[in-house]
């Protein structure tokens, strides 16, 4: 069995890449002679943006969901830059709501369709592209809501808890391949998911730079497992084993239910007007 080995990056692909998160690593990760192709559904900003970070970055428009033009994509950026690397698989959305039955259904299926099937989808044709050549890196972003429960993020919960096992699972199916995966668990950053939500005293805010930089470390190590802060983390492994009811009453003690449930909709209106178009 070979073991897979982390990748010394050059072309990169990440995915949401005109702001937040994605925008940030791609910075970094050029800022470190890597050649970056952002894509994102906003196919001006990502140029606009790679434009900013130098002639090492290029900016394209993507739509995760659809299958055939990520393949495509990925396609056209061997054609144009050589074998891809490492693919980061970073665009996601979260319409927050007090519960899942005051969701606009519409919200839930594109939740779904964006942070999982999208994430399924260019890792399934990264894969055909770097295993014959027994070579690439996959990132898959995650969250710490894929492994406890969040009030007000039901359909999101559902879709990172989808991220985390469809990435485990990956890694063992190809663990004698030559490829290495990651899958990075955020908790909550300072990016527009966050406008007009409520705080906790005991979880903090990361800034996009901050988690950025923790992506870009995995891509240099090839870390199987990324998930910042790890003051979070720790949180949300405790919730996830401890019994039902006391999870609950813990997450009414720290404010922790509340962060997505008492939200103030002028703030976030412009967030979540985005996401759904």
């Amino acid at each position: 069995m070979s073991k897979a080995q982390p990748v010394r990056a050059g072309t990169i692909v990440i995915t949401g890449a005109a702001r937040g998160i994605g925008l940030a690593t791609a910075a970094i990760l050029a800022g470190r002679g890597n050649r970056i192709v952002m894509s994102d559904i906003d196919g001006e900003l990502a140029a606009e943006k790679a434009a900013e970070l130098g002639e090492r970055a290029t900016g394209h428009g993507l739509d995760v969901t659809d299958r055939d033009a990520f393949r495509a994509h990925l396609e056209m950026v061997e054609s144009e830059f050589g074998p891809i690397d490492v693919l980061i698989n970073n665009a996601g959305i979260a319409s927050a709501s007090p519960n899942i039955l005051d969701q606009d259904p519409e919200i839930t299926e594109r939740t779904i369709d964006i942070n999982l099937k999208g994430v399924m989808n260019g890792t399934i044709e990264a894969i055909r592209l770097m295993e014959p050549r027994r070579r690439g890196h996959v990132v898959n972003v995650a969250s710490l809501a894929g492994v406890m429960g969040v009030p007000g993020l039901a359909a999101y919960a559902a879709s990172k808890f989808g991220v985390v096992g469809f990435t485990e699972s990956v890694r063992m199916e190809f663990s004698d391949k030559g490829l290495v995966f990651t899958c990075v668990m955020p908790g909550p950053v300072a990016t527009g998911m966050m406008d007009g939500t409520s705080s906790s005293p005991i979880v903090s805010m990361l800034s996009p730079e901050e988690m950025a930089a923790g992506i870009a470390s995995a891509v240099e190590s090839g870390r199987p497992r990324v998930a910042l802060p790890r003051s979070s983390y720790l949180l949300a492994r405790l919730t996830s084993i401890l019994p039902p009811a006391f999870g609950i009453k813990l997450g009414r003690w720290t404010r922790i239910d509340r962060i997505y449930t008492d939200v103030n909709p002028a703030a976030r209106a412009d967030y979540e007007q985005r996401i759904r178009r």
